[in-house]
């Protein structure tokens, strides 16, 4: 397995960082500052460089700085395949990615920050997008699945609204998209719920938490069966119920759904992306950039203590925010990491 690494990133008029020109270590990186100081808006930038979008909402206002109608971001990579640099810029709301495709494989990210709680106690919908966007890097021709599903899904909600007439020709090359995507999660799932168990017991999290799917996985022809079924109801409605919309998971203790604090719920947040990560990286081959803001927020000294323990042992690039005079720096900077200061969207490297 390699890991790409960040090795230099220029930040122009992005959020509250003016032109920020750094270079990082391979390891950790420690990013201090006062609260709206830009130490997340550092986080987002790196994070847009492999996604092409923020992680943040639109709450939190135009990525760029105010008064400016342009910003862009440029990465400097460096990788045993060879070094690349990529960029992502933003004019008038329109986003431009350099190269185009491909950033993302170059430079996978993984988060953890105040929604990471929401993997355990948030909306099913959360869940899955979690669960399809990693099954999409373990298995690439999940792609093409979702995309022919989404093609045959529009064609016979289509259908439906315009009065369902003739032969329901959709049904079958629906049923079938559909059953493979079942399929293929729930495959996907068995062996994240095994890298999770796994972690669990190696780490001695919370004994017992398993990760269980809770979706249904039904075959093709009775699928068949029940959209001949309901097809009264879809064309009433305008659209096909029953889709891949419907599919979960939950962490059980003793067959219980595990219900815990929001701190608890952070850290087997962080535990499942961890399980996530060894899974798909042990596939593709390729380590991901860790983004960790804030971890101290809700968690006691000795959880976060062991979440940068863990990544330490992974061996990837991570980068922490932290506010000063915290204990998290104190206690686990090593005498290899850089520590970077932000002020006023103004990066500074510490000494030593």
């Amino acid at each position: 397995m390699f890991n790409a690494t960040l090795k230099r990133i220029r930040v122009q008029r992005f959020r509250n960082l003016r032109d920020v020109d750094v270079d990082f270590r391979s390891g950790a990186n420690w990013i201090v500052g006062a609260n709206a100081a830009g130490k997340t808006a550092l986080l987002e930038s790196i994070y847009c460089l492999s996604r092409g979008r923020s992680f943040r909402g639109r709450r939190f206002g135009s990525l760029i700085e105010r008064g400016e109608t342009s910003a862009r971001i440029d990465g400097w990579l460096e990788a045993s395949l060879g070094d690349a640099r990529i960029s992502w810029a933003s004019a008038r709301g329109e986003v431009t990615r350099d190269p185009a495709q491909g950033a993302e494989t170059k430079l996978p990210v993984r988060l953890i920050c105040e929604w990471t709680h929401a993997l355990v106690e948030g909306e099913p919908s959360l869940r899955r997008r979690f669960i399809d966007w990693n099954l999409m890097l373990w298995d690439r021709s999940a792609g093409g699945l979702f995309s022919r599903f989404r093609r045959v899904a529009s064609q016979r909600n289509a259908w439906l609204r315009s009065g369902a007439r003739g032969q329901a020709v959709w049904d079958e090359p629906y049923a079938v998209a559909l059953s493979e995507i079942s399929r293929l999660r729930a495959r996907f799932f068995e062996a994240f719920a095994e890298g999770f168990r796994a972690l669990n017991a190696e780490e001695d999290w919370f004994r017992g938490i398993e990760a269980c799917w809770d979706g249904v996985i039904a075959g093709q022809d009775e699928l068949v069966s029940r959209l001949a079924e309901m097809r009264p109801a879809d064309q009433e409605r305008g659209f096909t119920y029953l889709g891949i919309s419907r599919d979960d998971f939950s962490l059980r203790l003793d067959g219980n759904k595990w219900v815990g604090s929001r701190g608890q719920s952070k850290v087997l947040g962080c535990v499942l992306q961890l399980a996530a990560e060894q899974l798909v990286s042990g596939e593709n081959g390729v380590g991901a950039l860790w983004l960790v803001d804030d971890l101290d927020a809700e968690l006691a000294p000795e959880w976060s203590q062991r979440v940068v323990g863990l990544l330490r042992r992974k061996g990837s690039q991570m980068f922490y925010t932290a506010l000063p005079g915290k204990g998290l720096l104190a206690s686990c900077r090593t005498a290899d990491d850089a520590v970077f200061h932000v002020e006023h969207g103004d990066l500074l490297r510490a000494a030593g």
